[in-house]
């Protein structure tokens, strides 16, 4: 896949403004009526929430800790390399937006600074779906609340298997 190159502003952006949607989301389920399509607001917001924030945590904290960024780029996402296959399969094809460092200052970033920064990222894709399945308690029938939360559990775990093997928490240990 070709390698479409994002300035930072616009990368930044669109990371403010999918996460802003997925807030809008939550929002917005509140005010409707039909219990299927909240669901889907949810639902969408959800994902939301896993991709949208990622590369902006990444930038945030990155820059809070002294390390600087070239653009965003449209790439592959990591997870095709521990070769599940399903999963594999659709990682390896689907588009993600990912954020592209500065390595003179990755390189000159305390060793603390630099994990903060990869682990922002991940952390962000765990906890943040939560937030969807935790504002749908109330306003949908529980066992699609419940759905939400497993659903945000699964992630949580997928994460936690993934991420050190070839995500984020693996680019600590590369970038000691």
């Amino acid at each position: 896949m070709t390698r479409i190159k994002i300035p930072l502003g616009i990368g930044n952006l669109i990371e403010v403004l999918g996460t802003g949607f997925a807030l809008y989301l939550i929002y917005a389920a509140s005010e409707i009526s039909d219990v299927t399509f909240r669901f889907l607001l949810y639902l969408v917001s959800w994902g939301c929430l896993v991709f949208f924030p990622h590369c902006l945590a990444h930038f945030i904290v990155g820059r809070l800790v002294g390390i600087r960024f070239t653009n965003y780029a449209i790439g592959k996402s990591g997870i095709a390399k521990i070769r599940m296959p399903f999963i594999s399969a659709i990682a390896s094809k689907a588009p993600l937006l990912t954020v592209k460092v500065d390595r003179t200052s990755l390189n000159a970033a305390s060793r603390g600074g630099r994990a903060v920064m990869f682990a922002s990222g991940a952390a962000t894709s765990m906890v943040l779906p939560f937030f969807a399945a935790v504002a749908s308690f109330g306003r949908l029938p529980m066992p699609l609340t419940v759905f939400l939360i497993v659903l945000s559990a699964a992630n949580l775990a997928f994460d936690l298997y993934y991420s050190p093997k070839a995500g984020d928490i693996s680019r600590i240990r590369t970038h000691h």
